[in-house]
């Protein structure tokens, strides 16, 4: 299968390329920063850049790379023209060096720009970038104090949760599904996936917080103490890009199926969102946002756990 990747150059966009290349597809990378050092990746913090460099050593030759504003609609269709399948990462990862404005206009219009080409280009199969932070989590978090919190309707958190969003970049993601749903209700027939992200780790992230594991329940507590590893996700995005089973659009939660924290997943949520409605019990440290339709649509579950023993 031939796949446009857009923000191929960064950090998960290598893991993504990675990916696909090791299951024999085809990869276009469609990004405005050329091949080179990773260092303008906005996982840099919670990924080993140099890690993701060397895995250009197994591919044989880069993929075909387009330079590309990925909110310029006619650069967009160029790129994407003979592809069987869209995975867009591109993206503004936050407004920490950005504009709220450019944040919030880089994210939505492209997430346009990529499912419009794909309809006029009869592409059916296409992964939109969002988050967690979609419905507000750790990026909106950022406006608060430590300690403040604004709950969410109710526990375990699914993909019909609405959106508690105030940044640009999460408001831009709860928009960009939105732009998703607009699409599939035009062309029943498309797959489309919104791939709600979550911390995208590394090894070596498992491994700090093998080594420090997190007992307070207030620490990233508004992300509900959530986390995935970052070739999980890569995982997802092949799976769910190659062989979908759904029509229309899907709000996918990608996270691990365990906590961050050492204190059972009910413990935490009574200590920080005592008055949140529990519609399911929350047993030992399984995570409180659900991940069950990504099974159900493309068999994918998370491998990797921080308390895996081969973290420690």
């Amino acid at each position: 299968m031939k796949v446009l990747v857009t923000g191929g150059s960064g950090i998960v966009g290598h893991y993504v390329i990675d990916e696909l290349i090791r299951n024999n597809h085809e990869v276009v990378n469609a990004d405005k920063v050329r091949w080179g050092a990773l260092s303008h990746s906005g996982t840099t913090a919670t990924a080993n850049a140099d890690v993701a460099l060397e895995m250009r050593k197994s591919w044989g030759e880069l993929p075909t790379f387009f330079e590309v504003d990925v909110t310029d609609y006619g650069q967009v269709v160029s790129a994407m023209e003979g592809c069987e399948g869209v995975i867009h990462l591109a993206a503004c990862p936050s407004a920490q060096y950005y504009t709220e404005e450019f944040v919030f206009f880089t994210n939505t219009t492209s997430m346009w720009n990529i499912c419009r080409a794909a309809e006029q280009l009869n592409i059916k199969n296409v992964l939109l970038g969002s988050s967690y932070n979609s419905i507000g989590a750790m990026g909106t978090a950022a406006r608060w104090d430590k300690n403040e919190v604004k709950p969410p309707e109710y526990f375990p958190i699914d993909q019909y949760q609405g959106t508690r969003s105030e940044d640009p970049y999460s408001v831009a993601k709860w928009i960009g599904e939105q732009v998703g749903d607009a699409f599939a209700r035009r062309n029943p027939d498309m797959s489309i996936g919104s791939m709600r992200f979550n911390g995208m780790w590394d090894d070596d992230k498992f491994k700090e917080l093998n080594k420090n594991p997190i007992s307070n329940a207030w620490e990233r507590c508004q992300g509900f103490w959530t986390y995935l590893h970052i070739k999980d996700a890569a995982t997802a995005c092949r799976m769910a890009v190659t062989k979908p089973k759904w029509k229309g659009h899907e709000k996918f939660f990608l996270n691990a199926k365990d906590t961050m924290i050492t204190i059972d997943t009910m413990e935490a949520i009574k200590i920080v969102y005592p008055n949140v409605e529990l519609r399911e019990e929350i047993v030992g440290h399984n995570a409180p946002l659900k991940i069950d339709l990504a099974k159900e649509k493309f068999g994918w579950e998370p491998k990797f756990s921080w308390r895996d023993s081969i973290f420690g």
